[in-house]
């Protein structure tokens, strides 16, 4: 048996040329030469296959391809299977097989977590692959799911920076505290959530507007008034829309006289709660009354705290709805 493997040695060699062939022991040093290794393959990294004549095309594959960090060749199949990690990086999934030999790209080998099309799962992987590999950013995929992020690692102590990632671990409206081996997400002051997710605390009471006669194509039948709508927040929903129009409504629409629109654009969510006039269109005056507001973006939807209509002139008047 090892003199077969001996002469499959020599034929790789006389194939792939200067390279490397070792049939004595996966564990042995490349002493940095590329190496291939009978009798053992990669497996769980298996990023794409090629068939082949010889293992030469598969390496010259892997060279011109920045994924590629090693190769498995099947032999009864002549077929590639091209891996993007080295067996440094992932020890545990080296298995013996004799139907394949490993070859671990050496020359212009993109480093691991160098690009994000090579993304590392964590600091110490990068470590173990690339042994020179000193603290710095890195492309990783474990801060957001199958995502690659640039964050920091910590080659002393394998700890990801996730709060200053370039997609930061918590929401907007979080403080974010590096802890080694994880993080901690709080919600703002005024927010609530579970701070990878915060709305402003407004946003978890209120009721829905569903009615479409509140729709800014609707007409004026039947004829209705908000002067007695409860003060309170207020979201629109299903047949009234999803939110407020921001320019002039038709008079006798949304099943009213004089209809409500908000002058002006909705707020972001990080602007918080904000106050927003809303016009009454009557009479060819688009503001012909008006009453002061409170808005907030919730992210998903938009609330509207209403406190009834404008004093001076209460009906028929409303707050109209649209898509």
């Amino acid at each position: 048996m090892k003199a077969l493997k001996q002469i499959f040695c020599m034929s790789v060699i006389s194939v792939l040329g200067q390279v490397h062939c070792t049939v004595v022991t996966p564990q042995c040093s490349s002493g940095g030469y590329e190496i291939s290794i009978l009798g053992w393959m990669l497996q769980g990294h298996i990023y794409k296959t090629m068939e082949a004549n010889f293992p030469l095309d598969c390496l010259f594959a892997c060279r011109e391809d920045d994924r590629c960090q090693s190769f498995n060749w099947v032999i009864s199949r002549h077929l590639c299977e091209f891996n993007n990690r080295t067996k440094e990086a992932r020890s545990e999934d080296f298995v013996s097989d004799p139907d394949r030999f490993y070859f671990r790209r050496y020359k212009n080998r993109v480093p691991l977590g160098s690009i994000p099309e090579l993304p590392a799962e964590t600091c110490k992987e990068i470590k173990a692959s690339e042994e020179q590999a000193v603290s710095g950013k890195y492309w990783l995929y474990t801060i957001k799911e199958n995502i690659p992020v640039l964050a920091h690692c910590d080659m002393e102590t394998f700890d990801i920076d996730e709060c200053s990632a370039t997609s930061p671990a918590c929401d907007v409206n979080a403080n974010c505290t590096n802890t080694r081996g994880s993080y901690l997400c709080t919600c703002k002051t005024g927010f609530s959530g579970d701070g990878k997710t915060c709305k402003v605390s407004d946003c978890l009471n209120y009721q829905n507007l569903t009615n479409g006669n509140r729709k800014v194509s609707h007409g004026s039948s039947p004829l209705l008034c908000d002067n007695s709508l409860p003060h309170g927040w207020y979201r629109f929903q299903g047949n009234a829309g999803t939110k407020m129009p921001t320019s002039c409504v038709a008079p006798n629409k949304c099943s009213t006289h004089a209809t409500g629109w908000l002058n002006g654009a909705h707020p972001s969510v990080e602007e918080g709660k904000v106050t927003k006039k809303v016009c009454f269109n009557w009479e060819s005056n688009c503001c012909r009354w008006s009453i002061d507001i409170e808005v907030i973006n919730c992210g998903d939807f938009f609330l509207y705290h209403f406190r009834g209509t404008p004093p001076e002139h209460p009906c028929h008047l409303r707050y109209c709805g649209t898509d």
